[in-house]
């Protein structure tokens, strides 16, 4: 069979555009074809909410890590003086190092239970928490990774969507970056909207006092759904023909 010039992908004989690129195959042509859309970031974000509120319990992941660190944070903060019981002060920073490792798989959860109700699958947390447990190595290397963008600014919306194609694709670091880089050259400027409301919205709701956290984190999982939802309008637009 055949292979795209563009991305390496087997195609079929006769086939016009590639399957996996949407690179043209026939006469020479080097521009992908991409359908028109009417969405942009309102819609992408409206969406968001809107799922978010017709299902709820895609805000489990973040109530329970919401929960969890507000313990860490009283065993961490703690005013009363441990030094003299050695093996309180060794149980608490036990749990304080599990508590930490389960709210960093639950933020993958979140992700995961955002696909599924995007993708009007059944909502299970033990499901979504078990999926990204499998997959912590290689989260705890995209966080890094991510980490290593957001310093340069510029390249914090490629760290959030390497984040989603992650779960979305289920595929591997290298090539979640560089699907990034082909969404952010093609949707920048409804990406950048969502960046703005994003920073707004975490910078109001997080003045809120006692809940400020949680509503943070809930407002988190809008903008996670209205990132997959920009990703998975780039695959229909760009992927599918």
């Amino acid at each position: 069979m055949p292979y795209c010039p563009k991305c390496g992908a087997e195609f079929v004989e006769g086939q016009k555009y590639c399957p996996s690129c949407g690179q043209v195959l026939e006469g020479g042509g080097r521009e992908r074809v991409r359908r028109p859309s009417k969405v942009g970031a309102v819609e992408h974000l409206s969406l968001g909410f809107n799922l978010a509120m017709a299902k709820p319990m895609i805000f489990a992941p973040v109530l329970v890590g919401g929960i969890i660190s507000i313990i860490i944070d009283n065993l961490g903060g703690s005013r009363l003086d441990l030094t003299g019981f050695a093996p309180i002060l060794f149980f608490a920073s036990i749990v304080s190092i599990i508590g930490s490792i389960i709210t960093f798989v639950l933020n993958f959860a979140t992700i995961d239970m955002a696909r599924d109700a995007y993708m009007n699958q059944p909502l299970d947390l033990g499901r979504s928490f078990n999926y990204a447990l499998s997959r912590i190595v290689t989260f705890f290397i995209a966080s890094i990774v991510a980490a290593l963008l957001s310093i340069t600014i510029i390249l914090i919306p490629v760290a959030i969507l390497m984040m989603v194609i992650i779960v979305m694709d289920e595929t591997g670091i290298m090539d979640a970056v560089s699907q990034a880089f082909s969404v952010l050259s093609r949707d920048l400027g409804d990406i950048i909207v969502i960046l703005v409301v994003s920073v707004v919205g975490y910078a109001l709701l997080g003045w809120a006092p006692l809940i400020g956290g949680l509503l943070t984190a809930g407002f988190g999982v809008v903008i996670d759904i209205a990132f997959i939802d920009v990703y998975h309008k780039y695959r229909q637009e760009y992927m599918t023909y």
